[in-house]
C-alpha cells in the first residue's frame, strides 16, 4: 500500500463533497502533514518486522503519526505486544516518549497491555512516564487499575526518578 492508495481511501470517506479536486485538497490535507503512517501503522499492529523493515528501507519514518490524532506505530506495537517492532522501531529512531493528541504515549500502551519485557525496554530507552491529568491516567495508575503487578513497581520507580512536570504541565496544559 502506499501514499496514493491512502489517499483515495480517504476520498472514499467523504463521498459528499461536490468536487473532486474538493475531496482531494480535504485528503492531502489530512495525510501530507504527517506523511502517510498507514502503511507503518499497519505493520507495526500486526507484529510484521520484516514488512516494517523495508517500510523503513524505503523511506518511512520510525515516527510518522496517524493525521491529526497522531497515534504513532511504538504505540500501536507497544499495546499489541509486540516486542520485536517496538525493539526495531526504536532502533530506528522512534521517539520513547512521543504522544499523540491526548498527551498518550507507548509508555501508556505498555502499561495498558501490561507486558514486562514492553515497558522495562521503553523505561531503558528514555520513555518517562507522565504525570497523571485530569483526562488522562498515568501508566503507573492504568497498570494498577488493570491489575498488571509486573509493571506497577517499574513505572513508579521510573516516576520517582523523573523530572518533577513543569508548572504548566501540573495545570494540565501541554506546550
Amino acid at each position: 500500500m502506499n501514499c496514493q492508495l491512502s489517499r483515495i481511501g480517504w476520498l472514499l470517506l467523504f463521498p459528499r463533497l461536490k468536487s473532486a479536486a474538493r475531496r482531494l485538497a480535504l485528503a492531502g490535507c489530512l495525510l501530507l502533514p504527517t506523511g502517510c503512517a498507514i502503511p507503518v501503522l499497519n505493520a507495526s499492529g500486526s507484529g510484521d518486522t520484516n514488512t516494517l523493515a523495508l517500510l523503513l528501507q524505503q523511506g518511512h519514518d520510525a515516527n510518522e503519526a496517524f493525521p491529526l490524532i497522531g497515534t504513532r506505530p511504538l504505540m500501536v506495537a507497544a499495546v499489541n505486544g509486540h516486542l520485536g517492532v517496538v525493539q526495531a522501531l526504536l532502533d530506528a529512531g522512534a521517539d520513547a516518549n512521543a504522544a499523540d493528541w491526548t498527551g498518550w504515549t507507548a509508555l501508556h500502551a505498555g502499561a495498558l497491555n501490561g507486558d514486562p519485557a514492553i515497558v522495562s525496554l521503553l523505561l531503558t530507552r528514555g520513555a518517562i512516564p507522565s504525570q497523571p491529568r485530569w483526562f488522562l491516567r498515568s501508566p503507573a495508575s492504568i497498570a494498577e487499575m488493570l491489575g498488571h503487578k509486573d509493571i506497577i513497581p517499574l513505572l513508579k520507580n521510573a516516576a520517582a526518578l523523573s523530572p518533577a512536570p513543569s508548572r504548566s504541565e501540573q495545570q494540565g496544559h501541554t506546550p
